[in-house]
């Protein structure tokens, strides 16, 4: 009995260990619980950053902003839940780049942090403008090389320095030789370095291998409120995803600076034999992930607000109509008096 109880805990345990190996990895800019402290972080931009002395509470310095040389971080996460996902660190057997590319697609220094057992990138961010950060792992299996790519497009810009069109009108720009597997945001017409998706509107991916499109994808999408969606590439590449409303509240709670937070995620197997190590693999298995926040949907709180002016307006007229009907009806009183001894 002892024995196929032992037994059936390693056939447990090994499937555990393999359902875990296949865990997306990906980049979050939210720190975690027990290091909140020591960081900063805000939904708009994937801004999350070490504090310093002189920061307020909202993690502005004296000059109203976060200025240049705060150092910038994002957090290694594996699993696809957005809300228990593990904050982990690169394993013993496989090996990890990373790569920071610039607006202008220059390499830029990026290095890994480890503290009290959790990971985390490290960078500046001193120009306006997209970059673009990499976190990538190779694993070996028994028939495969595994290669996770975790991107984050991270978004440097400040008020305080003005609106350039040049900078708002960029292409999107990737970059195949840092990686032969990618997903990308197709940026919207007329976006600018202000865009922040948010709930009730579409946002396109689009999948890449070795720079060009690739269909027939498949692609999930992964909410912080716990929505999961799947849908496949078309023949550009692309994969329109609408993102629900899932923010429902009191009128006197509703918060439209909210955010949480999606992650997408790819998978593709290559048939192309590779030499990794010495060993040769036949086939590559691609994992692209890349992560955003997201905000409720702001038509409802406009939708709300005028909707109560509506009701308000049709209770007044109404209220006057019924005023001017009675009104209408009543008639003048007129007293007739009979004289009875005629």
């Amino acid at each position: 009995m002892k024995r196929s109880v032992y037994i059936n805990f390693i056939i447990f345990f090994f499937l555990t260990s393999i359902t875990w190996a296949q865990e997306p990895v990906w980049l979050s800019n939210q720190a975690p619980r027990k290091l909140k402290k020591k960081f900063k972080t805000s939904g708009m931009h994937r801004y999350c950053a070490l504090r310093k002395k002189g920061d307020d509470k909202e993690g502005r310095n004296r000059h109203g902003s976060w200025g240049k040389g705060t150092d910038y971080v994002q957090w290694i996460r594996k699993g696809a839940s957005i809300e228990r996902a593990q904050y982990v660190c690169p394993c013993k057997n496989e090996d990890y780049s990373l790569v920071l590319k610039d607006p202008m697609g220059k390499d830029q220094k990026i290095e890994l942090i480890q503290e009290d057992s959790v990971c985390y990138v490290k960078f500046k961010l001193n120009q306006e403008g997209r970059y673009n950060a990499y976190y990538i792992t190779q694993t070996p299996s028994d028939d495969a090389l595994n290669i996770n790519v975790a991107k984050a497009e991270l978004i440097s810009h400040s008020c305080r320095n003005g609106h350039y069109k040049k900078i708002d009108n960029r292409p999107v720009k990737f970059y195949p030789e840092v990686t032969d597997f990618e997903i990308i945001r197709i940026r919207k017409s007329g976006e600018t370095l202000h865009h922040f998706t948010t709930s009730g509107t579409d946002e396109a991916f689009q999948v890449l291998y070795k720079g060009k499109p690739l269909s027939g994808v498949p692609v999930k999408i992964y909410t912080q409120k716990g929505w999961v969606n799947t849908k496949k590439t078309d023949k550009d590449g692309k994969v329109h995803i609408d993102f629900i409303q899932d923010y429902f509240s009191k009128l006197q709670e509703l918060d439209r600076r909210k955010v949480y937070y999606y992650m997408v995620e790819a998978d593709y197997t290559a048939n192309d034999s590779i030499t990794y190590k010495g060993q040769t693999y036949p086939k590559i298995h691609y994992t692209a992930t890349m992560s955003d926040g997201y905000r409720p949907w702001r038509l409802m709180y406009s939708s709300k607000v005028w909707g109560l002016i509506i009701f308000l307006a049709v209770f007044v007229i109404t209220s006057i109509g019924v005023f001017v009907y009675k009104e209408r009806r009543k008639r003048p009183y007129k007293e007739i008096t009979f004289d009875e001894s005629k």
